[in-house]
């Protein structure tokens, strides 16, 4: 990427600007302390990155006015944020904003919650983002949010006008020809795509904030590698070290591998569809029941592959919303219904172990499992 492409960063931070040079390749980056910010960097800006504890600002403290002095970065990008949104750039360019802190779990904290996922605290705080200042891989996916936001300020006015079709094509580059493009494309319809006069909101932002708060985490039309794995009833270290070689198998899920906007943002993923279509030729092909479906996955593969030792795999989240790299047996698991888990997304497991050892987890069980948990509790005081 020429340096003329790269996208643009500001770090808005009261004391540390050391790691500006993390993103040395990756964007354009200048920071700023609280008290220099100018329009014209929000203008130049594709995001902001705010530092949550601002201590050392000397102009705000000396004021008697609290409406004057914002707290924190929450409430100096509240500010920062409806003057971006009042002073559009440039061709319609949109200004994202994001936390980076090494101080996240207080951020939860004042929703009076542990939850840590990113995309909570960030849909909460009206934010596109929140950054650990303790990952690694935070200037790389501070880059790809950034590189983002530039590229829908460019297309999203042709994007609305033209529809749904439009977006899956040229934000989340949707194969097109393809035999499950068309299911795709209605899978994306049921996840509630922002491009509708009945939805909140329909600028570019909104659909990002839809990728990143409410699809990317989550199982939906893209799914996450824990999610094939359990499709294909094969185990997570088989399906990547399938996906690390050529073999046939590897060239089929490549097909169904999702390439669009912020793709690697969250770790890859696949087109649902287009994962259900690869095994549903599999098996129409003759390999009907669960031995002859593996033994022609390790055909495609060239190689021996672990299979699942239990019929009904499924993904089991922790109390994070994470997805476990362990699958478990359907028999050892319980539904549960997490607060922020969209309906349209696919259901929702956890272990009954680990409901069993969490009152927060026990307390979201799904109705009709929780007699499951009752006769598990059960068995054990018996014994």
């Amino acid at each position: 990427m020429s340096a003329a492409d790269l996208p643009h960063i500001l770090i808005v931070d009261d004391e540390d600007t050391s790691h500006i040079h993390g993103f040395d390749d990756l964007a354009k980056a200048k920071a700023r302390h609280p008290n220099d910010v100018e329009a014209q960097d929000l203008d130049w800006a594709n995001l902001v990155l705010m530092d949550f504890k601002i201590e050392h600002w000397g102009e705000r403290d000396e004021l008697d006015q609290i409406s004057l002095q914002p707290s924190n970065g929450l409430a100096l990008a509240a500010v920062l944020r409806e003057y971006a949104d009042s002073q559009p750039g440039q061709d319609g360019a949109y200004t994202a904003f994001a936390i980076h802190s090494g101080h996240v779990g207080e951020i939860s904290q004042r929703l009076h919650t542990t939850n840590k996922a990113a995309h909570v605290v960030a849909r909460l705080n009206n934010l596109e983002w929140v950054f650990d200042k303790a990952e690694d891989s935070r200037f790389q996916r501070s880059a790809q949010l950034a590189k983002a936001i530039r590229m829908i300020s460019g297309r999203w006015e042709e994007v609305e006008r033209q529809g749904t079709e439009s977006a899956a094509k040229s934000l989340l580059q949707l194969p097109s020809g393809l035999p499950w493009s068309s299911r795709a494309i209605d899978e994306i319809i049921l996840n509630q795509i922002p491009l509708s006069e009945f939805s909140a909101g329909t600028n570019g932002l909104q659909f990002l904030r839809w990728m990143l708060h409410a699809v990317l985490p989550y199982p939906t039309f893209l799914w996450a590698e824990q999610w094939v794995a359990a499709r294909l009833g094969i185990t997570l270290g088989s399906l990547r070290k399938v996906l690390g070689g050529e073999s046939e198998l590897a060239r089929g899920l490549e097909q169904c591998k999702y390439c669009g906007i912020l793709e690697s943002f969250l770790e890859e993923r696949w087109w649902q569809a287009g994962v259900e279509q690869y095994a549903w030729e599999i098996r129409s092909s003759g390999a009907r029941d669960p031995e002859k479906f593996h033994q022609e996955l390790e055909s495609r593969a060239g190689s021996g592959l672990e299979r699942l030792d239990f019929s009904s795999p499924v993904v089991c989240i922790n109390k994070d919303l994470a997805p476990s790299d362990e699958l478990c047996d359907l028999e050892e698991a319980v539904r549960i219904v997490p607060d922020l888990w969209p309906a349209y997304a696919g259901t929702a497991y956890a272990t009954i172990s680990s409901v069993e050892d969490d009152p927060d987890l026990a307390a979201v069980v799904h109705p009709l499992d929780r007699d499951r948990i009752d006769k598990g509790s059960r068995s054990d005081s018996e014994g």
